[in-house]
This record gives structure tokens, C-alpha cells and sequence, in this order.
């Protein structure tokens, strides 16, 4: 047996990323012990081993392999994208991943009119943090993802998407509706906020933009997601500063206010450095830039 086969490859990388024997086979649709072989016999063909038994993670000869090996299986799975697109003239699914923020307010329309032009692709969506939808990219377990900057790996390439700024958000019956923003920005250490999670990419910028203004935040709330934080904002509970995108979803139950110098959330399109995107995810990759250009500073 060829032990550098793609079938081999796949085995190895799956064993990789799910960290398990038992995982490994039910992805790849092995048995263990068939698994197992596979694993041994990369080894004995490489003569050194890929697995620290002891301390359960990869020797620096695994490190090495699974990233050649990862670039190679992406490739042959690009590579049948791509003869799908040149035989049929489309390919028959595209996979994307996104933030529940993104994928909430803005991916709607983009996904009515990508359907409306191809119903024959099965377009899946997946909706995880920023960090993740990287390490599904990498893994190739979707085509293109939508993250917010800064982008940890260095092996995906970005594509800017589009800027989305920051607004102070308050309830209707707040005394900032009556005052100007350039007042507000000095009064907004004796408010209540109501915080996205700061571990998140969009709270760390939102964070750093407090800092700058001099604003301890006085949090009352700490959520996860934007919907709840509208919600209490629009319930008097607190203020808030939330992207455009969310604010403008909200604006007959909240008032929005623009503050000057305030950030932007940086949204791009990721996929693996070393693949060419085809047409299918182009496709959608200028429907994205399409629909988001009316939110561009």
C-alpha cells in the first residue's frame, strides 16, 4: 500500500485535528485498527515518529508532515472543486463560516440572491467564533470563512470585506437623545454599559477603544451575543456601543449615536494561502462585497 496516498493523508490529518483514535475513524470511516495501521506504516515509511505517545501530542517530524500533508489533502479536494466547475459549470456545494453577528444581520440577503442564481448548489452555513471559523478554514472542513481582524494564521489569505463602525446605542428615553454626541463622549463614565464579552474579537476593540477615551466601564452586563445586549439597551438597562450593522437592525427600539473617532470592526474573507479560490466561492466572495459596501467608512 501506498502510504503516502491521499487516503493514507486524510487518516493521519484526521487523527490530528480530533485528537482520537475513536474520532479519527468515525470521521474518515475507518475502523481503529485500520486507522492505526496507516498511522504506523507513514512512520515506518518516514523512519521516525509523528506521535509523542507519552505526552499525547506531535513529535517536531509530526508538526512538519501534517502541514505538508494538510496542504496536499486541500489541494485535492480544491482540485475536484474545480474539475466539478469545469465539467458542469458549477460546483455542487459550497461551505462558509461566519460569526452569529454576521451571519444574523448581513448574510440574508447575500445567501437569497447567491441561491436565486445557483439553486442547484447546497449552500451550508456554519456560525462560530472568529478563532474557530480559522481553524476550520485551515482544516478545510469549510471553503471560505468571514472573521473579524486581527487573522491568526498565517497560512490563510484575506480579503477585505468591509469596515463597519462603532455607535453608542442607548434607550429611546435616555438624556443623551437630547444632547450632542461630541458632549456625550464626556459623560460616559457615570453610565451603565451593557458589554460584549471582552474574550471576543469585536469586545477587545471595543475595549481598547474605552481605554483610549479614558472609560472604565461600569458593565452591568457581560453577554455573548449582540441580540440580548439590544435588548437590554432598549429596555433602559444600560448603554452600549454596538456595530452599525446591529444598531441599524434596532433603530425603531433604540437610539443610535454616532460618536466621533470611534473604531470599526474589520470584517475579511479568509481561505488557505496556498489555493486558488474558484469560481463558486468568488462568486459568493463578490456577492459579500456587494451587499457590504453600504456599510464602508
Amino acid at each position: 500500500m501506498d502510504t503516502f496516498s491521499y487516503d493514507a493523508l486524510q487518516c493521519f490529518c484526521a487523527l490530528v485535528e480530533t485528537g482520537s483514535f475513536g474520532k479519527a475513524a468515525e470521521k474518515t470511516g475507518r475502523t481503529q485498527p485500520a486507522l492505526s495501521q496507516r498511522i504506523k506504516s507513514i512512520e515506518e515509511r518516514l523512519g521516525g515518529e509523528l506521535f509523542d505517545r507519552r505526552r499525547k501530542c506531535l513529535t517536531p517530524l509530526g508538526k512538519n508532515f501534517y502541514e505538508l500533508a494538510k496542504e496536499f489533502t486541500l489541494m485535492q479536494k480544491k482540485f475536484s472543486m474545480l474539475f466539478q466547475e469545469a465539467t458542469q459549470g458549477f460546483s455542487s456545494e459550497l461551505k462558509i463560516g461566519t460569526s452569529d453577528t454576521f451571519a444574523f444581520h448581513l448574510l440574508p440577503k447575500v445567501i437569497r440572491e447567491f441561491l436565486r442564481q445557483f439553486p442547484q448548489i447546497q449552500l451550508s452555513v456554519i456560525t462560530r467564533s472568529s478563532d474557530e471559523i480559522e481553524n476550520m478554514v485551515y482544516r478545510g472542513e469549510i471553503n471560505i470563512g468571514v472573521v473579524t481582524q486581527p487573522v491568526g494564521h498565517s497560512n490563510l489569505k484575506e480579503v477585505k470585506i468591509c469596515e463597519d463602525p462603532i455607535y453608542l446605542v442607548t434607550s429611546k428615553k435616555h438624556p443623551f437623545t437630547k444632547k450632542k454626541p461630541t458632549n456625550i463622549i464626556y459623560e460616559l463614565h457615570n453610565e451603565s454599559i451593557v458589554m460584549i464579552d471582552a474574550k471576543t474579537r469585536t469586545g477587545r476593540i471595543i475595549n481598547k477603544y474605552l481605554k483610549t477615551i479614558k472609560i472604565e466601564p461600569k458593565c452591568v452586563i457581560d453577554g455573548g451575543s449582540f441580540q440580548v445586549i439590544m435588548k437590554y439597551v432598549a429596555e433602559g438597562f444600560g448603554i452600549s456601543f454596538v456595530p452599525r450593522m446591529v444598531a441599524m437592525d434596532w433603530q425603531e427600539k433604540v437610539e443610535i449615536i454616532k460618536i466621533k473617532k470611534a473604531p470599526s470592526i474589520p470584517y475579511v474573507c479568509i481561505y488557505p494561502r496556498f489555493l486558488s479560490m474558484s469560481k463558486t466561492e468568488k462568486t459568493f466572495l463578490n456577492l459579500l462585497k456587494k451587499h457590504t459596501s453600504t456599510i464602508r467608512i
